[in-house]
């Protein structure tokens, strides 16, 4: 294709870009970004590194060791709801800065896809979590493994 030809149909074929939580319009058939899963491209068993999920008091190298126990030793389990923030002070010092279930009481573990969930802008909606769950010691940890906007 010559060099013209590129030019003409780069003018002509529209580009969507992510227009975020209420972008639906800028999208044709309603395709969001909230419509896509995070997490397929992504290794689960990897701590997440921004500050803000793995805190001051938790261990990335704990966390990351963890999130592969629970991916290897865990049942599978989904969940559909929001997260609850937590205080992210585990005694096991494993980074979990967000709570899932009717009682809050399994801790998500941040990883690499709990971080591109937060970077994506929809992590305070109502969603699809698809991961492995693990009690350890007396707490029950998850790891996402694919997390998506809920249709419900």
């Amino acid at each position: 294709m010559g060099p013209q030809l590129v030019s003409l149909l780069s003018v002509l074929t529209p580009t969507y870009a992510c227009p975020g939580r209420a972008g639906a319009e800028a999208h044709p058939a309603g395709d969001t970004c909230a419509d896509h899963k995070i997490g397929a491209d992504t290794n689960p068993a990897a701590s997440a590194r921004r500050v803000e999920l793995v805190g001051a008091e938790a261990c990335a190298w704990t966390t990351g060791a963890m999130a592969q126990r629970v991916l290897e030793e865990g049942m599978p389990w989904s969940f559909v709801g929001r997260l609850s923030s937590a205080a992210n002070t585990l005694p096991s010092k494993v980074a979990a800065p967000y709570t899932l279930g009717p009682d809050a009481e399994v801790f998500v573990i941040a990883n690499a896809v709990l971080e591109k969930l937060q970077e994506s802008g929809i992590a305070g909606n109502r969603l699809e979590f698809v991961g492995r769950l693990l009690a350890v010691d007396g707490t029950t940890y998850f790891v996402a493994t694919e997390v998506s906007a809920n249709r419900s």
